[in-house]
């Protein structure tokens, strides 16, 4: 951060509220030399600097119009009644610059939505690595926690706030905005909502919504069964209604499954844990190689069915392992940089 950077009246790690302190301080009038050199240098840093400065100045201009209000009117009469002359118009440039503050920052007397709309999304890419969580905030003031291997993007649209999970999986806890609707696009399904949270899952397997809160409408465009009536296959939709609670399963050729969910166990990931209950444990082993470079392999199918209960810290094979040795259900056979076997006991005089 440059050290001529104003005080920010906001989050000094986000480009909106920087540009913000930069755009008062050079309205002002009062500017230095030096000052002018660190807002070139910040502006050039990073292209998000740049687009937020360029938004503060389209913000300023929408407020050019706001000041004309009989509120903002009665500020300032106020502010120039108690401050003498000299100093009126030092005073006027003080309210200027607290009003496109209070704008920009969407809690004053207008707020942003009201003067140019809400933050929209950007054009942007999201990544996690194997093993790896990440939590996104976006500019509308949604977050996006992005599991393991997963990969999001953002896209700038002036009517929608347009989310694309292209893999893997991640958690949307979604900010109000009636006005512009959060569609998540993922496997050819699209889940839209308002204000929620919900869980999306599109990793091989089939794709999976779960609902914690609100609701959200799940769409799919499929071909229509074929027809004996002469020209081109219809296409239909297939659309269900979701509540909170509950969990959606949409393979790509069956029905969809729409059934109650335990929505703790289901986000337990997002908390970096792991929770099974009477799981078959070759499902246990595949979800918990989602998190880890050395992926478990059983060696004696006889294993794949055992049920497993318990709470597993993610990317920990090796307490799962001890888990297992401990309660005598496997233990670990041969061992290279990418993989582990789990093996029967030969027998009870095996099992340690």
């Amino acid at each position: 951060m440059s050290a001529f950077l104003p005080d920010i009246a906001g989050d000094p790690n986000d480009p909106r509220d920087v540009a913000v302190a930069w755009f008062s301080r050079e309205r002002s009038g009062e500017m230095s030399a030096n000052e002018a050199a660190a807002l070139q240098a910040w502006l050039e840093a990073d292209a998000l600097h740049a687009q937020a400065y360029a938004e503060t100045r389209q913000a300023w201009a929408e407020v050019a119009a706001v000041r004309a209000d009989p509120q903002v009117m009665a500020i300032r009469e106020h502010w120039l009644s108690s401050h003498a002359r000299r100093r009126r118009q030092a005073a006027w440039r003080s309210v200027a610059a607290m009003l496109l503050v209070a704008v920009l920052a969407g809690g004053g007397l207008f707020g942003w939505r009201w003067a140019v709309g809400p933050r929209p999304l950007s054009d942007r890419t999201f990544q996690t690595a194997v093993g790896e969580r990440r939590v996104v905030k976006l500019p509308d003031g949604s977050e996006v926690t992005l599991n393991t291997n997963s990969t999001l993007r953002t896209r700038a649209d002036h009517d929608k706030r347009l989310v694309y999970l292209e893999r893997g999986q991640a958690f949307f806890q979604v900010a109000h905005d009636a006005s512009h609707p959060f569609v998540v696009t993922a496997a050819g399904r699209t889940v839209t909502a308002l204000g929620t949270a919900f869980d999306v899952r599109v990793d091989g397997g089939p794709f999976r919504v779960t609902l914690v809160e609100g609701k959200v409408r799940v769409e799919a465009a499929a071909p229509a069964m074929a027809s004996s009536t002469p020209g081109p296959r219809s296409v239909k939709v297939q659309a269900t209604e979701m509540v909170a609670g509950s969990e959606l399963i949409a393979p790509d050729d069956e029905q969809w499954r729409l059934t109650r969910a335990d929505v703790i166990t289901e986000t337990s990931w997002t908390r970096g844990q792991l929770v099974f209950e009477n799981q078959p444990l070759s499902e246990v082993v595949s979800e918990l190689n989602r998190y880890s470079a050395q992926k478990m392999v059983i060696a004696d199918a006889s294993l794949d069915r055992l049920p497993i209960s318990g709470t597993f810290k993610i990317g920990d094979a090796d307490h799962f392992i001890h888990a297992l040795e401990a309660y005598g259900v496997a233990h670990r056979g041969q061992a290279t940089a990418t993989t582990v076997e789990l093996r029967a006991y030969a027998d009870s005089g095996e099992k340690k």
